[in-house]
């Protein structure tokens, strides 16, 4: 018979290092991905960037009025304008009613011969 020595409890610290790195990995991306408030503008300044968006037919970057339960921020909405009502605005295939808009920009995408 072959002499085994087993390392008991030993040959498990890998393991929990390895889920416990995964763990901390995961927690540092969620936090990475969590977006803080950009600058509230008034209601003209919206107003001039949407009608600038939509002759020019730019891309829209939009900043929701709306937090999660720590306080921050979904994700932009990001498209082109392609029609409004008179309660809100469609861009790409989000609907944005006016009175949740607290940021927008003209988004400037780079040409692939610049990158």
């Amino acid at each position: 018979m072959i002499d085994y020595n087993d390392r008991g409890r030993l040959k498990w610290a890998g393991f929990y290092l390895s889920d416990h790195t995964e763990e901390i990995d995961a927690d540092n991306e969620q936090r990475a991905n969590q977006n803080l408030a950009k600058e509230q503008m008034v209601t003209e300044e919206i107003t001039e960037v949407l009608n600038a968006a939509v002759l020019k037919r730019k891309t829209v970057c939009i900043q929701k009025e709306e937090q999660d339960s720590e306080g921050y921020y979904p994700d932009d909405i990001i498209g082109e304008i392609i029609g409004h009502d008179e309660l809100g605005i469609f861009v790409g295939d989000h609907k944005v009613h006016y009175d949740e808009v607290r940021y927008a920009e003209i988004q400037d995408l780079d040409k692939w011969s610049q990158l």
